[in-house]
């Protein structure tokens, strides 16, 4: 794979081939993400909570649903995902995996409430690398932390995995983030991308304010630190070794300070979510009115019959680094599976091939498109393109407008604070959503 992760600037980087000739496929269609759903079922409930923080190691995860990528795309929505649970299991067995669910929804909506949060995390990508740079022994370090040859052999393992498969266990990912900042002493930043151009699922939000909250910056001055006796009882099947020396967990830092904040107060500063009109308000009559499918949202569930259908290329992921090959392809392919479906489901013209942001304006002129309608997108590099794209479809005389999901339109007002305040809102939004009985709210924080 192709995951040189300083391209330009000189030494570094490394490859699935550097990891031996393990092979790991992950089918990126609707129909494998349904057959994961199905297949993860029976084990959504009890199970899932007595089992969901253990690490058992690099294809040994079968405690969790490794549904994330699906939903990430939209491949399967949260909808079905709590339909299916709730379907099987009682409110009060599945809360741990509900809870889940609506954990990624409150990132999002978290991160939306705050929209100069993203733009202005990724421009200062280049003067956090830029800063390592000039470190000689902290470049060497980040250089060594990004192909896995510290001296600590737990992280080496999770940067095998994670490259080689494009996916951590949650608990992982957390371990992973509180050595990167507390003990390699790296900014969280560079740790965020690292981990965001290599995860399937890598997502904007929950990506990016997760390691805001490892780092303590998130809910302030609370930080999280990975220890020795945690990572052991976790992951006991995955590192044998009786010897914390051995495998390096005795460097692990033991206290943790907050990270500097480099945001500036306006990014951090709520700002209004610029909702999307009804579907009813927003189309013409006697407008030729097209989809626009983009990689955030591969749902077809279309509010409205478009005449031809595109889809936009899957977004790079860092401005400082190559995507990871792996997560490139299932983008890539996740959106031809999607593009098929549209072929198959409507009576659109579909552009079999996903497209650049230049020539989808060509397409949209060809097509003589009056009104480019997509799903929303959510802060992240397709709602950056996106809005790029706007302009230049303007300047030609189409309108690029989004429309958004009934969930999305549910969960996002009630994120703009803390998971508390929005968790609080579970068993309402299941009521509108019509899913299952009500949860009883004093249970939807427990274990938090």
């Amino acid at each position: 794979m192709d995951i040189q992760l300083q391209q330009g600037y000189g030494s570094g980087g490394s490859s699935a081939s550097d990891y031996g000739d393990e092979s790991f496929e992950v089918i990126a269609s609707r129909s494998e993400g349904l057959r994961k759903l199905e297949e993860f079922m029976p084990r959504a409930g009890r199970a899932y909570q007595a089992t969901r923080n253990l690490d058992h190691g690099l294809g040994k995860h079968s405690n969790v649903s490794n549904l994330s990528p699906y939903i990430r795309h939209r491949l399967i929505t949260e909808e079905e995902v709590l339909a299916a649970v709730l379907a099987e299991h009682s409110e009060s067995d599945a809360f741990k995996f509900v809870q889940e669910v609506f954990w990624r929804s409150y990132w999002k909506g978290w991160l939306e409430h705050r929209g100069m949060l993203w733009p202005e995390y990724q421009q200062n990508l280049s003067w956090n690398l830029t800063s390592v740079q000039k470190d000689p022994r902290r470049w060497k370090t980040y250089e060594l932390a990004t192909i896995g040859k510290t001296d600590i052999t737990p992280f080496n393992d999770w940067v095998k995995e994670l490259l080689t498969t494009g996916y951590l266990h949650n608990h992982a990912r957390m371990w992973f983030a509180s050595v990167w900042i507390f003990t390699l002493h790296l900014p969280w930043e560079l740790g965020a991308d690292f981990f965001l151009r290599n995860l399937l699922d890598g997502d904007a939000a929950s990506n990016t304010l997760a390691w805001r909250w490892v780092a303590g910056l998130h809910t302030k001055n609370k930080t999280y630190l990975a220890t020795a006796s945690n990572i052991r009882k976790c992951s006991s099947e995955r590192f044998t070794d009786p010897c914390d020396h051995s495998l390096g967990l005795k460097r692990l830092a033991t206290t943790t300070q907050p990270q500097q904040e480099n945001l500036s107060p306006g990014a951090l500063q709520n700002t209004p979510i610029e909702w999307p009109k009804p579907m009813s308000c927003l189309l013409g009559e006697n407008t030729v009115s097209a989809l626009l499918v983009t990689e955030d949202d591969l749902s077809t569930q279309i509010p409205f019959q478009p005449s031809t259908i595109a889809a936009l290329s899957a977004s790079p992921r860092s401005p400082i680094a190559p995507t990871n090959e792996l997560v490139r392809q299932f983008s890539a392919s996740a959106i031809e599976d999607t593009l098929q479906r549209l072929a198959e489901e409507t009576s659109a013209h579909v552009v079999e091939q996903a497209m650049s942001e230049e020539e989808i304006v060509a397409w949209a002129v060809e097509q003589k498109v009056e009104q480019l309608f997509h799903p929303y997108a959510p802060s992240g590099p397709t709602q950056m393109r996106l809005r790029n794209l706007a302009p230049k479809l303007a300047a030609k005389g189409i309108r690029l407008t989004a429309f958004m999901r009934d969930y999305d339109r549910l969960v996002w007002p009630h994120a703009s604070k803390g998971f508390f305040q929005m968790g609080k809102q579970i068993p309402n939004f299941l009521s509108v959503m019509e899913l299952g009985q009500n949860l009883s709210a004093d249970r939807t924080l427990s274990g938090l």
